[in-house]
């Protein structure tokens, strides 16, 4: 009998903690999500050690590959570990600006968008007014917080026409003249810190195309957007358009004499090579090609790959031209996009890291690009800038910064896409510069309805 009731005891003790097991596991799954509720919970407990089973995940979308992309994921990764609320996770778009914006396009369809994405100032216009952003003067006057420490000249890059913020400058940059330093010097050029003239530049273009058959003597980054194009035009005096006239502007007698500019070297001088952008960075860095016009965004790149005496020259102003140097900056702000209030303060709080002082310097001596902030510049990268002279110089034309002109309304893309292919069809000699120009034109008004 003893035994009998010993081991009905047993079995009621053995039936009672199972049963708060299980009355354990259920709590715990009606009370609170496990980490391991969906694939992207998992994949963040897998990758964040110590990130809280309740840390927001946002998406960042970006455009950059190769040695630039890991920069992007270093910065990523430093601010996943200096916190344990929110968890990023990159993201590159392909086919650089124009299929990132197409991809966030369908995104936005789908409403499927990432909490960040980057955007070129090219497409400013596009974003602030055509995408459901949360402009960043939003978070900015709710927490009070400074923009004091970001270079003047970037932050404009982000702000409408009444100076509100919908985005932070995060990559900057400007225009260089990346030369070969032996090519110079065989061709008995002097190397200066900044040619006198564009006249010069296309002299020194067809001395070194001369002295060596087959090599090329310089290239724009011109077959990708139309950033060249307004920096020559806007340093001439000249001007794409009036949008509160609604009137093109672009095929006036500055422009056409920019484009004039470019297709003399190519057909008289022949001092321009037929090949497109990344043929001509590929025959820069061999040493088929003497001067490279591009952005600073390459100098990192250029100068680690680069197979010569690198150097680089600031861009010069027109010969006998009263006006200033106007460089419109390239490069790419962040936007958040439009979603919970968790999600939006997470995105937040991850912009804020990105265009931070250590953030900046980082991401400007890893990739090339220039600084946002004034401290990182004058402080963080102080020794950096005093040991590579090349990087410190692309500062002295910053105050030159203006803004990359945006077309208006929906057809804005379309009508840079327009002027490019145009520009491109005098290139390859379907029209003269002054009839692509004027087709350009006509096709631009009547898509904008002016």
């Amino acid at each position: 009998m003893k035994k009998r009731i010993s081991l009905n005891i047993m079995l009621i003790a053995a039936l009672m903690w199972l049963l708060v097991g299980c009355g354990q596991g259920n709590t715990h799954s009606s009370n609170s999500e496990p980490a391991s509720a969906s694939p992207a919970g998992t994949e963040a407990a897998s990758d964040t050690g110590d990130k809280t089973a309740d840390a927001i995940e946002i998406k960042f979308m970006h455009v950059f590959g190769g040695s630039q992309g890991e920069a992007i994921q270093e910065m990523v990764d430093r601010y996943n570990a200096s916190q344990d609320k929110v968890i990023v996770k990159a993201e590159q778009a392909q086919g650089f600006y124009d299929g990132l914006l197409e991809k966030l396009q369908t995104l936005a369809v789908s409403k499927q968008l990432p909490e960040v994405a980057i955007g070129s100032y090219a497409n400013g216009e596009f974003m602030s007014t055509r995408m459901p952003i949360r402009p960043l003067q939003t978070f900015i006057d709710k927490e009070g917080y400074s923009t004091a420490d970001y270079t003047a000249e970037m932050l404009k890059l982000g702000q409408d026409a009444e100076g509100h913020q919908y985005a932070l400058p995060f990559l900057v940059s400007t225009p260089l003249i990346y030369v070969n330093l032996d090519h110079f010097e065989k061709a008995g050029i002097p190397v200066v810190e900044q040619p006198k003239s564009w006249e010069q530049v296309r002299d020194w273009a067809q001395q070194l195309a001369a002295s060596e058959p087959g090599r090329g003597g310089i290239y724009f980054q011109m077959d990708f957007d139309t950033w060249m194009f307004q920096t020559l035009l806007e340093t001439k005096g000249g001007s794409y358009a009036s949008i509160k006239d609604q009137d093109v502007q672009f095929n006036d007698a500055a422009g056409k004499e920019v484009l004039r500019y470019w297709l003399d070297m190519m057909q008289k001088d022949k001092s321009i090579p037929k090949m497109n952008g990344t043929q001509a960075a590929e025959a820069f860095q061999s040493g088929n090609l003497s001067m490279l016009v591009a952005t600073t965004g390459n100098l990192a790149n250029l100068s680690k790959n680069s197979s010569f005496n690198l150097g680089i020259m600031l861009l010069p102003t027109w010969e006998g031209g009263q006006t200033t140097r106007r460089l419109p900056a390239g490069g790419a702000g962040l936007y958040v996009f439009q979603g919970n209030d968790e999600k939006e303060a997470a995105a937040w709080d991850f912009v804020k890291y990105a265009t931070s002082p250590e953030s900046s310097a980082l991401l400007a001596e890893k990739m090339g690009y220039m600084t946002v902030r004034d401290s990182a510049r004058e402080e963080l990268m102080a020794d950096y800038l005093k040991a590579n002279p090349m990087a410190a110089a692309t500062y002295k034309q910053a105050q030159d910064i203006v803004p990359w002109f945006n077309w208006p309304g929906e057809a804005g893309t379309r009508a840079t896409r327009i002027l490019l292919d145009h520009i491109q069809g005098s290139f390859a000699g379907d029209m003269s510069g002054d009839e692509a120009l004027d087709k350009a034109a006509a096709e631009i008004e009547k898509i904008l309805g002016w």
